[in-house]
Protein backbone atom coordinates (compact mmCIF):
# COMPACT_ATOMS: atom_id res chain seq x y z
CA UNK A 1 0.00 0.00 0.00
CA UNK A 2 2.78 2.43 0.89
CA UNK A 3 4.48 1.69 -2.44
CA UNK A 4 1.22 2.43 -4.27
CA UNK A 5 0.79 5.67 -2.35
CA UNK A 6 4.34 6.66 -3.26
CA UNK A 7 3.78 6.08 -6.97
CA UNK A 8 0.42 7.88 -6.94
CA UNK A 9 1.93 10.81 -5.09
CA UNK A 10 4.10 11.46 -8.13
CA UNK A 11 1.49 10.74 -10.78
CA UNK A 12 -1.70 12.02 -9.10
CA UNK A 13 -1.39 13.69 -5.68
CA UNK A 14 -5.18 13.79 -5.20
CA UNK A 15 -5.51 10.06 -5.84
CA UNK A 16 -2.69 9.31 -3.41
CA UNK A 17 -4.55 11.21 -0.68
CA UNK A 18 -7.69 9.16 -1.36
CA UNK A 19 -5.73 5.92 -1.07
CA UNK A 20 -4.19 7.09 2.20
CA UNK A 21 -7.65 7.86 3.61
CA UNK A 22 -8.97 4.42 2.61
CA UNK A 23 -5.89 2.73 4.07
CA UNK A 24 -6.21 4.73 7.30
CA UNK A 25 -9.79 3.66 7.98
CA UNK A 26 -9.15 0.09 6.82
CA UNK A 27 -6.32 -0.11 9.35
CA UNK A 28 -8.63 1.10 12.12
CA UNK A 29 -11.24 -1.53 11.26
CA UNK A 30 -8.67 -4.31 10.95
CA UNK A 31 -7.21 -3.33 14.30
CA UNK A 32 -10.57 -3.49 16.07
CA UNK A 33 -10.82 0.27 16.76
CA UNK A 34 -13.92 1.65 18.45
CA UNK A 35 -16.41 4.16 17.09
CA UNK A 36 -14.79 7.17 18.79
CA UNK A 37 -11.44 6.32 17.21
CA UNK A 38 -13.06 6.46 13.79
CA UNK A 39 -14.61 9.86 14.51
CA UNK A 40 -11.26 11.09 15.82
CA UNK A 41 -9.60 9.90 12.61
CA UNK A 42 -12.16 11.83 10.55
CA UNK A 43 -11.40 14.99 12.55
CA UNK A 44 -7.64 14.61 12.31
CA UNK A 45 -7.63 13.79 8.59
CA UNK A 46 -9.98 16.66 7.74
CA UNK A 47 -8.47 19.19 10.13
CA UNK A 48 -11.90 20.20 11.47
CA UNK A 49 -14.30 18.91 14.11
CA UNK A 50 -16.15 15.72 13.22
CA UNK A 51 -19.41 14.35 14.58
CA UNK A 52 -21.19 11.03 14.28
CA UNK A 53 -24.51 9.46 15.20
CA UNK A 54 -24.14 5.75 15.90
CA UNK A 55 -27.22 3.81 17.01
CA UNK A 56 -28.69 7.03 18.45
CA UNK A 57 -25.49 7.98 20.30
CA UNK A 58 -23.82 11.29 19.36
CA UNK A 59 -20.01 11.37 19.26
CA UNK A 60 -17.80 14.38 18.56
CA UNK A 61 -14.09 15.14 18.35
CA UNK A 62 -12.42 18.43 17.43
CA UNK A 63 -9.41 18.84 15.17
CA UNK A 64 -7.06 18.47 18.16
CA UNK A 65 -8.61 15.15 19.16
CA UNK A 66 -10.60 16.46 22.14
CA UNK A 67 -14.18 15.35 22.76
CA UNK A 68 -16.94 17.81 21.95
CA UNK A 69 -20.74 17.70 21.86
CA UNK A 70 -21.74 18.30 18.24
CA UNK A 71 -25.20 18.57 16.76
CA UNK A 72 -26.24 16.63 13.64
CA UNK A 73 -26.69 18.85 10.56
CA UNK A 74 -30.18 20.13 9.95
CA UNK A 75 -32.08 17.84 7.59
CA UNK A 76 -29.79 14.86 8.14
CA UNK A 77 -31.48 11.56 7.20
CA UNK A 78 -33.33 9.72 9.97
CA UNK A 79 -31.75 6.32 9.51
CA UNK A 80 -30.22 3.58 11.65
CA UNK A 81 -27.09 3.65 9.52
CA UNK A 82 -24.13 5.49 11.10
CA UNK A 83 -24.01 9.16 10.11
CA UNK A 84 -20.79 11.20 10.01
CA UNK A 85 -20.39 14.91 9.35
CA UNK A 86 -17.58 17.45 9.34
CA UNK A 87 -18.01 20.90 10.85
CA UNK A 88 -16.25 22.87 8.15
CA UNK A 89 -17.83 26.30 7.74
CA UNK A 90 -15.76 27.51 4.79
CA UNK A 91 -17.19 25.03 2.29
CA UNK A 92 -16.22 21.39 1.66
CA UNK A 93 -12.59 20.48 1.15
CA UNK A 94 -11.43 18.20 -1.66
CA UNK A 95 -11.21 15.05 0.51
CA UNK A 96 -14.16 15.69 2.84
CA UNK A 97 -16.58 13.43 0.95
CA UNK A 98 -14.06 10.58 0.94
CA UNK A 99 -13.37 10.97 4.66
CA UNK A 100 -17.08 11.00 5.55
CA UNK A 101 -17.80 8.00 3.32
CA UNK A 102 -14.97 5.83 4.69
CA UNK A 103 -15.74 6.82 8.26
CA UNK A 104 -19.39 5.81 7.83
CA UNK A 105 -18.38 2.47 6.30
CA UNK A 106 -15.93 1.86 9.16
CA UNK A 107 -18.61 2.66 11.75
CA UNK A 108 -21.10 0.38 10.03
CA UNK A 109 -18.58 -2.48 10.22
CA UNK A 110 -17.95 -1.80 13.89
CA UNK A 111 -21.68 -1.72 14.64
CA UNK A 112 -22.23 -4.97 12.72
CA UNK A 113 -19.41 -6.66 14.62
CA UNK A 114 -20.81 -5.47 17.94
CA UNK A 115 -24.26 -6.88 17.27
CA UNK A 116 -24.16 -10.68 17.21
CA UNK A 117 -27.84 -10.83 16.28
CA UNK A 118 -27.15 -9.06 13.02
CA UNK A 119 -26.40 -11.40 10.16
CA UNK A 120 -24.09 -9.96 7.52
CA UNK A 121 -25.75 -12.20 4.95
CA UNK A 122 -29.16 -10.80 5.83
CA UNK A 123 -27.84 -7.28 5.42
CA UNK A 124 -26.35 -7.72 1.95
CA UNK A 125 -29.54 -9.27 0.55
CA UNK A 126 -31.93 -6.79 2.20
CA UNK A 127 -32.99 -4.02 -0.21
CA UNK A 128 -34.16 -1.87 2.72
CA UNK A 129 -30.75 -1.79 4.43
CA UNK A 130 -28.70 1.34 3.68
CA UNK A 131 -25.98 1.13 1.05
CA UNK A 132 -23.36 1.84 3.69
CA UNK A 133 -24.53 -0.99 5.95
CA UNK A 134 -24.68 -3.40 3.02
CA UNK A 135 -21.21 -2.41 1.90
CA UNK A 136 -19.90 -2.98 5.41
CA UNK A 137 -21.56 -6.40 5.54
CA UNK A 138 -20.11 -7.29 2.12
CA UNK A 139 -16.64 -6.39 3.29
CA UNK A 140 -17.14 -8.47 6.40
CA UNK A 141 -18.06 -11.42 4.17
CA UNK A 142 -15.19 -10.61 1.77
CA UNK A 143 -17.62 -10.37 -1.15
CA UNK A 144 -16.29 -8.74 -4.27
CA UNK A 145 -17.82 -8.61 -7.77
CA UNK A 146 -20.47 -11.06 -8.88
CA UNK A 147 -21.92 -13.45 -6.31
CA UNK A 148 -24.09 -16.54 -6.73
CA UNK A 149 -27.10 -16.63 -4.43
CA UNK A 150 -28.44 -20.07 -3.57
CA UNK A 151 -31.84 -20.73 -2.04
CA UNK A 152 -32.63 -24.12 -0.53
CA UNK A 153 -34.79 -25.69 2.16
CA UNK A 154 -33.74 -24.97 5.77
CA UNK A 155 -31.11 -27.31 7.25
CA UNK A 156 -29.32 -27.45 3.87
CA UNK A 157 -25.54 -27.87 4.08
CA UNK A 158 -24.33 -26.74 0.68
CA UNK A 159 -20.75 -25.46 0.51
CA UNK A 160 -20.88 -21.65 0.33
CA UNK A 161 -18.96 -18.61 1.54
CA UNK A 162 -21.67 -17.69 4.03
CA UNK A 163 -25.27 -18.59 4.73
CA UNK A 164 -28.29 -17.81 6.82
CA UNK A 165 -31.90 -18.89 7.17
CA UNK A 166 -34.61 -16.36 6.35
CA UNK A 167 -38.19 -16.41 7.56
CA UNK A 168 -40.22 -15.55 4.47
CA UNK A 169 -43.83 -15.60 3.36
CA UNK A 170 -43.18 -19.05 1.87
CA UNK A 171 -41.59 -20.36 5.08
CA UNK A 172 -38.01 -20.74 6.25
CA UNK A 173 -35.47 -20.61 3.39
CA UNK A 174 -31.76 -21.31 3.58
CA UNK A 175 -29.78 -18.65 1.70
CA UNK A 176 -26.14 -19.18 0.74
CA UNK A 177 -23.65 -16.91 -1.02
CA UNK A 178 -20.87 -18.42 -3.07
CA UNK A 179 -19.65 -19.32 -6.53
CA UNK A 180 -20.59 -22.95 -7.20
CA UNK A 181 -24.02 -24.37 -8.03
CA UNK A 182 -24.81 -27.31 -5.71
CA UNK A 183 -24.87 -30.61 -7.62
CA UNK A 184 -28.28 -31.63 -6.27
CA UNK A 185 -31.40 -29.91 -5.05
CA UNK A 186 -33.95 -28.80 -4.43
CA UNK A 187 -32.09 -25.58 -5.13
CA UNK A 188 -32.84 -22.24 -6.77
CA UNK A 189 -29.99 -20.00 -7.77
CA UNK A 190 -29.29 -16.65 -9.39
CA UNK A 191 -26.20 -14.54 -10.05
CA UNK A 192 -25.88 -11.04 -8.58
CA UNK A 193 -23.78 -8.80 -10.79
CA UNK A 194 -22.62 -6.69 -7.86
CA UNK A 195 -23.56 -5.62 -4.34
CA UNK A 196 -26.54 -3.54 -5.48
CA UNK A 197 -27.92 -6.54 -7.39
CA UNK A 198 -27.85 -8.95 -4.42
CA UNK A 199 -31.43 -8.29 -3.18
CA UNK A 200 -32.81 -8.93 -6.67
CA UNK A 201 -30.73 -12.11 -7.05
CA UNK A 202 -31.92 -13.37 -3.67
CA UNK A 203 -35.57 -12.80 -4.57
CA UNK A 204 -35.07 -14.59 -7.91
CA UNK A 205 -33.24 -17.50 -6.26
CA UNK A 206 -36.19 -17.94 -3.90
CA UNK A 207 -38.56 -17.96 -6.88
CA UNK A 208 -36.34 -20.52 -8.62
CA UNK A 209 -36.44 -22.73 -5.52
CA UNK A 210 -40.24 -22.75 -5.69
CA UNK A 211 -39.95 -23.97 -9.30
CA UNK A 212 -37.66 -26.86 -8.40
CA UNK A 213 -39.24 -30.32 -8.50
CA UNK A 214 -38.15 -33.93 -9.00
CA UNK A 215 -37.54 -33.37 -12.74
CA UNK A 216 -35.76 -30.04 -12.23
CA UNK A 217 -34.05 -30.29 -8.86
CA UNK A 218 -31.68 -27.38 -9.55
CA UNK A 219 -33.23 -24.30 -11.17
CA UNK A 220 -30.89 -21.53 -12.33
CA UNK A 221 -32.67 -18.31 -13.28
CA UNK A 222 -30.21 -17.83 -16.13
CA UNK A 223 -31.85 -20.89 -17.78
CA UNK A 224 -35.34 -19.38 -17.42
CA UNK A 225 -34.65 -16.40 -19.65
CA UNK A 226 -37.63 -14.10 -19.96
CA UNK A 227 -39.76 -16.56 -17.97
CA UNK A 228 -38.30 -15.11 -14.78
CA UNK A 229 -40.28 -11.95 -15.54
CA UNK A 230 -43.46 -14.05 -15.62
CA UNK A 231 -42.50 -15.68 -12.31
CA UNK A 232 -41.88 -12.28 -10.70
CA UNK A 233 -45.36 -11.14 -11.76
CA UNK A 234 -47.10 -14.02 -9.97
CA UNK A 235 -49.52 -12.91 -7.28
CA UNK A 236 -51.34 -15.67 -5.41
CA UNK A 237 -53.98 -13.19 -4.25
CA UNK A 238 -55.14 -12.42 -7.80
CA UNK A 239 -57.84 -14.53 -9.52
CA UNK A 240 -56.30 -17.52 -11.28
CA UNK A 241 -56.11 -17.39 -15.07
CA UNK A 242 -58.36 -19.90 -16.91
CA UNK A 243 -55.26 -21.74 -18.18
CA UNK A 244 -54.25 -22.28 -14.54
CA UNK A 245 -57.75 -23.29 -13.55
CA UNK A 246 -57.72 -25.91 -16.35
CA UNK A 247 -54.45 -27.34 -15.03
CA UNK A 248 -55.82 -27.42 -11.49
CA UNK A 249 -58.54 -29.86 -12.61
CA UNK A 250 -55.98 -32.46 -13.76
CA UNK A 251 -54.53 -35.11 -11.45
CA UNK A 252 -50.81 -35.48 -10.73
CA UNK A 253 -50.30 -38.41 -13.14
CA UNK A 254 -51.89 -36.49 -16.00
CA UNK A 255 -49.73 -33.44 -15.25
CA UNK A 256 -46.62 -35.62 -15.16
CA UNK A 257 -47.50 -37.19 -18.52
CA UNK A 258 -48.26 -33.80 -20.04
CA UNK A 259 -44.89 -32.49 -18.84
CA UNK A 260 -43.17 -35.31 -20.69
CA UNK A 261 -45.25 -34.87 -23.83
CA UNK A 262 -44.63 -31.12 -24.04
CA UNK A 263 -40.93 -31.71 -23.39
CA UNK A 264 -40.65 -34.31 -26.19
CA UNK A 265 -40.15 -33.88 -29.91
CA UNK A 266 -43.20 -35.97 -30.83
CA UNK A 267 -46.01 -38.12 -29.46
CA UNK A 268 -44.00 -41.20 -30.44
CA UNK A 269 -40.93 -39.95 -28.50
CA UNK A 270 -43.08 -39.11 -25.48
CA UNK A 271 -44.74 -42.53 -25.64
CA UNK A 272 -41.30 -44.17 -25.50
CA UNK A 273 -40.34 -42.15 -22.41
CA UNK A 274 -43.63 -43.00 -20.71
CA UNK A 275 -43.52 -46.69 -21.77
CA UNK A 276 -46.87 -46.36 -23.56
CA UNK A 277 -48.02 -47.23 -27.06
CA UNK A 278 -48.11 -44.12 -29.22
CA UNK A 279 -51.72 -44.73 -30.28
CA UNK A 280 -52.76 -44.79 -26.62
CA UNK A 281 -50.94 -41.56 -25.98
CA UNK A 282 -52.47 -40.03 -29.11
CA UNK A 283 -55.92 -40.74 -27.68
CA UNK A 284 -54.94 -39.06 -24.42
CA UNK A 285 -53.62 -36.10 -26.39
CA UNK A 286 -57.06 -35.56 -27.87
CA UNK A 287 -58.59 -35.70 -24.37
CA UNK A 288 -56.02 -33.26 -22.98
CA UNK A 289 -56.69 -30.82 -25.80
CA UNK A 290 -60.36 -30.75 -24.81
CA UNK A 291 -59.57 -30.43 -21.11
CA UNK A 292 -57.03 -27.63 -21.54
CA UNK A 293 -58.94 -25.78 -24.24
CA UNK A 294 -55.91 -25.74 -26.54
CA UNK A 295 -53.54 -28.21 -28.19
CA UNK A 296 -50.41 -28.43 -25.97
CA UNK A 297 -48.34 -29.74 -28.89
CA UNK A 298 -48.68 -26.70 -31.14
CA UNK A 299 -45.99 -24.00 -30.67
CA UNK A 300 -48.49 -21.60 -29.09
CA UNK A 301 -50.04 -24.39 -27.02
CA UNK A 302 -46.63 -25.44 -25.66
CA UNK A 303 -45.95 -21.83 -24.64
CA UNK A 304 -49.33 -21.56 -22.89
CA UNK A 305 -48.85 -24.88 -21.11
CA UNK A 306 -45.28 -24.11 -19.95
CA UNK A 307 -46.30 -20.65 -18.72
CA UNK A 308 -49.29 -22.07 -16.85
CA UNK A 309 -47.18 -24.86 -15.32
CA UNK A 310 -44.58 -22.34 -14.16
CA UNK A 311 -47.24 -20.28 -12.39
CA UNK A 312 -48.91 -23.40 -10.97
CA UNK A 313 -45.61 -24.47 -9.34
CA UNK A 314 -45.38 -21.07 -7.64
CA UNK A 315 -48.63 -21.61 -5.81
Amino acid sequence: MQELVGRLKVLDPAASESVKIIDYFDSLVAGGAGAESVVRAAAILSGVAAGARVRGRILGVDADGARITPHPPAGSPDTEAPLVWLERHSGPDQNDAMIVDRAQVALAIIVARADPTTSAVERVIDADVSRIDREAAARRLRLDGSVRVIAAPPHSLHATTASTVLVTSEGAVWIGLGEVIPPDGPVGTSIARDLDDLPRACADARLALRLADERHRVVDTSDLGVLIELARSFDAARPRHPDLQALDTLDARTIEALDVVVDSESIRAAAARLSLHHSSLQARHDTWTRQLGYDPLTPRGRARYLAARLLQRLG
